[in-house]
C-alpha cells in the first residue's frame, strides 16, 4: 500500500495520503478538493562517506531484528 504525496491546486496544501486503489478519489485536506498533482517522492538514503559505521543508513532489519529505535 503505497503512500504519494500530493499538492492541491486551490489551496497549495502539501499532503501524503495511502492510496489503496487507483480507483480512490484523492481529495485535499483542508479544503477538500479534488484538483491535486501527485509530487515527486524523494527517498532517503545514507550519504556516501559520512558516517564511518557500516549500519548508520536506513534500517535494513525487520522488525523483530532492527536495532535503531
Amino acid at each position: 500500500m503505497p503512500i504519494f504525496e500530493y499538492t492541491c491546486r486551490a489551496c497549495d496544501q502539501q499532503f501524503e495520503t495511502l492510496v489503496l486503489s487507483i480507483r480512490d478519489k484523492i481529495s485535499c485536506p483542508r479544503c477538500h478538493g479534488d484538483q491535486v498533482d501527485k509530487q515527486l517522492s524523494v527517498f532517503s538514503a545514507p550519504a556516501a562517506g559520512v558516517d564511518s559505521e557500516p549500519n548508520s543508513g536506513a534500517c535494513t532489519g525487520t522488525p523483530q531484528t532492527c536495532g535503531c529505535r
